[in-house]
């Protein structure tokens, strides 16, 4: 049953739900809709957070009602999301926007030009791309507006509006970016300490940009091969892993195929899985046996079902006839519909495990693996798995933590067209009070990949 389960987390579940162009319905209709489908609610909004949750769903109405443009409007939506914290709850954004023309008079350019570096407005450029004036401009939720006056990208012409910032209280903006022609959302920090426009890209023109710090890589011949085995010493092997996804499992596959005979005879095994994140379980059971010494708790997750969630599963199985193994799928939908007529309980997707292999291989005896921020979903299931052996230690830093809540629906919602992706499982993990979504899984020994010899330091630590 978990099998089927994990091949679930490549997959999403969509419904189409229309809504009229009114920013005040069409976000009541969002936090309606995922108040009685999100299974992250339950746990996100509890009698202790219940008056935050109110007053910020308090203010984001009262701001929906006064607002025109769509794309602001889906701002406060993406601001209703970030209120869960949930790497899984994501908006997507289907229309083009309209651009925007500002022409800004000669006197209100110089006083620009004249701006404090501590200011927010000003001149600003990006390389030798585009030069724009960042301007104080009230409109609807925008605070500044990001007008070009230079552009070599010839899509972009002076006077038209690249970005805008949204005040977002403080010294925090929410930056509206339609640089690539659609919408993308992002959040900065301007003060005297952090400039966040530079972070992403933007800087006072005149200034320098330093050249940003580069990790240094493990070896100096590093392959380009995504999947690569290296002997590192006598003793010691080297797997580098870059993705757990199930479509890329065979060229990993072959790589630990060639260098079984390596795999098995090392007293030490480094594996590398930095940057990897979605995926499936095949690779993990392909390694287990390298990395077995006792049985190894695996936790199940329960579905929250509603019928809203039930009916878009159901749809999912009729898709995969003849893709999954029948057996598989009716066993799925047979769980799915023990929800039938239920609004917001949670029905077990199969029980809790202990996964028992044979005996323990003596070698390696020792196995190192390395994990950093962008770790997330199935490899991050992987390190559960992984650090319950007596054989692994964890080197790097924290992982992503995007775990608890998986299997994402897409619920669509039409004029304009946006669709939000939210899950529908939860780990077990999370009452019991293991969950890692924010926090990640914890290396035992730090690392700063920015540091030449971050790599002798894993061998050494074995």
């Amino acid at each position: 049953m978990k099998a089927i389960t994990v091949l679930l987390l490549l997959l999403c579940n969509t419904i189409a739900y229309a809504q009229e162009c009114d920013c005040r319905k069409k976000f009541d209709s969002v936090q309606v809709y995922l108040r009685k489908n999100y299974v992250g609610f339950i746990d996100k909004v509890t009698p202790a957070s219940q008056q935050a949750y109110l007053t910020m769903v308090g203010k984001l109405q009262l701001q929906a009602a006064t607002i025109k443009g769509a794309t602001h409007c889906l701002l406060l939506v993406n601001r209703y999301l970030r209120f869960f914290k949930d790497q899984h709850l994501a908006l997507h954004i289907g229309y083009t926007p309209v651009k925007e023309k500002i022409t800004l008079p000669p006197p209100q350019l110089s006083q620009l030009q004249q701006q404090p570096i501590t200011a927010v407005a000003g001149i600003y450029q990006a390389d030798s791309l585009y030069k724009i004036a960042l301007v104080k401009n009230a409109r609807g939720l925008r605070s500044y507006a990001a007008v070009v006056l230079e552009s070599a990208v010839p899509d972009w012409q002076p006077g038209d509006v690249i970005f805008e910032l949204a005040a977002s209280g403080g010294d925090k903006f929410d930056v509206i970016s339609y640089q690539h022609h659609r919408v993308d959302f992002d959040t900065v920090t301007i003060n005297k300490q952090r400039d966040g426009l530079s972070v992403m890209g933007w800087q006072r023109a005149g200034t320098h940009r330093p050249a940003p710090l580069q990790e240094a890589p493990a070896f100096e011949d590093v392959p380009a091969a995504a999947f690569f085995f290296r002997q590192m010493n006598d003793s010691t092997g080297y797997l580098r892993i870059s993705s757990f996804d199930a479509a890329e499992y065979y060229l990993a596959d072959s790589v630990l195929n060639a260098n079984d005979e390596y795999l098995r005879k090392n007293t030490n095994l480094v594996i590398d899985v930095r940057g990897s994140g979605p995926g499936a379980d095949k690779l993990t059971e392909r390694l287990r046996p390298l990395l077995y010494t006792q049985p190894v708790r695996i936790i199940g997750a329960d579905f929250y079902a509603t019928p809203d969630n039930i009916k878009s599963w159901s749809h999912l199985l009729d898709e995969q006839a003849g893709k999954l193994p029948e057996e598989y799928v009716e066993q799925l939908r047979n769980l799915i519909h023990q929800g039938d007529g239920l609004q917001g309980r949670l029905v077990s997707m199969g029980p809790d495990e202990n996964m028992i292999l044979p005996s323990p291989l003596p070698v390696p005896a020792k196995i190192g693996i390395i994990i950093n921020g962008r770790n997330s979903s199935t490899t991050e299931q992987f390190l559960l798995e992984a650090t319950q052996s007596k054989k692994v230690k964890v080197f790097g830093m924290p992982s992503m933590g995007a775990l608890d809540y998986a299997n994402v629906n897409v619920v669509k919602f039409t004029g304009p067209d946006f669709s939000i992706d939210y899950p529908v499982t939860r780990s077990r993990r999370v009452p019991a009070g293991q969950g890692i979504d924010n926090k990640g899984i914890q290396p035992e020994v730090k690392l700063d990949f920015y540091h030449p010899g971050w790599m002798a330091s894993v061998v050494k630590s074995l």
